[in-house]
């Protein structure tokens, strides 16, 4: 667990995001670091869903969570649309991703397809979402895109954003389409329609 991960839970818990019968979802879980921390917040009351679209990493997440039957594991892409896509191999565990490049535009190395699926389309069957954390390795636009109906049963989103490009139609979604107040977790500052892109924002829906 690195140091945003550590700020990204504590202002969690300062804000109280998650508590127990909760249902939240760990979009991009990798080795399970947020699974983990919902898992205890929740004591084995509410849902967890656990997403993740390497078959390895998604294999390491069934040996270790496998046992807990409030988590619900998803290997599976999250994107814009219900379909199957290349996937690609990053540097690192952490850097599977469906873009094909890294942070620095270099190309990545095809891992071959798999299946996708929008936020929508998963989260159908809820009636209410605490949190959904999203880390994708630069997809999350198109995570963004395709939970129109679930942005507005969600209370809070913990976004990590990765290209400079995405984030004014990114900002624009949040604030003016989904109705999301934004915190820069880093700057600890308010984000408003003009701010510059912060590395990880949590976002809660206004009332």
């Amino acid at each position: 667990m690195d140091h945003h991960d550590l700020k990204n839970m504590r202002t969690m818990d300062d804000r109280g995001c998650v508590q127990t019968h909760d249902v939240v979802v760990d979009v991009g879980a990798c080795n399970g670091t947020y699974t983990e921390y919902f898992s205890k917040k929740l004591i084995g009351t509410g849902t967890i869903y656990c997403v993740e679209l390497s078959p390895h990493n998604f294999e390491r997440l069934t040996h270790r969570f496998g046992g807990q039957g409030n988590i619900i594991g998803v290997n599976a892409a999250v994107s814009d649309v219900n379909d199957k896509l290349e996937f690609y191999k990053g540097d690192s565990p952490e850097q599977f991703n469906i873009v094909g490049h890294d942070t620095s535009y270099k190309s990545q190395e095809t891992c071959g397809s798999i299946s996708c699926v929008t936020l929508d389309t998963l989260l159908r069957g809820e009636e209410k979402i605490k949190v959904i954390k999203i880390d994708v390795e630069g997809a999350e636009l198109k995570v963004l895109r395709g939970m129109k109906e679930t942005a507005s049963k969600t209370d809070f989103v913990l976004l990590e954003n990765h290209f400079d490009e995405d984030w004014p139609e990114i900002r624009e979604i949040l604030i003016e389409d989904y109705g999301f107040s934004c915190y820069d977790i880093e700057r600890e500052e308010e984000v408003t329609i003009d701010s510059p892109r912060p590395y990880q924002c949590l976002c809660k829906r206004k009332i």
